[in-house]
């Protein structure tokens, strides 16, 4: 008898929307970062400078950027769950 264990492992998506239908291309900055991890610390990075600046309220169009950085929000929880399933076992990542 032969056994095969099926492990679930989080694939990529290639993109997030968000209620109102902003779509962020995941599959784009994976390959433009080199990995899901690179293109997370790319978002991150690009959401924590809007924050350090004053956030949304410093820009004229304030729903705009309310709107997109839902959409960055949504591709950092897309790509967590990315990054997490392609790490070697016994790593952790924090």
């Amino acid at each position: 008898m032969i056994c095969v264990a099926a492990h679930a492992q989080t694939q990529c998506p290639s993109y997030v929307e968000t209620d109102a239908g902003s779509a962020f291309d995941v599959a784009s900055i994976i390959r433009d970062t080199g990995s899901p991890q690179s293109a997370l610390d790319k978002v991150r990075s690009a959401v924590a400078r809007v924050n350090a600046g004053g956030g949304c309220s410093i820009f004229r169009d304030r729903l705009a950027c309310e709107e997109t950085l839902s959409l960055a929000n949504k591709a950092i929880a897309a790509l967590q769950a990315c990054a997490a399933s392609k790490l070697p076992k016994g790593t952790a990542r924090g």
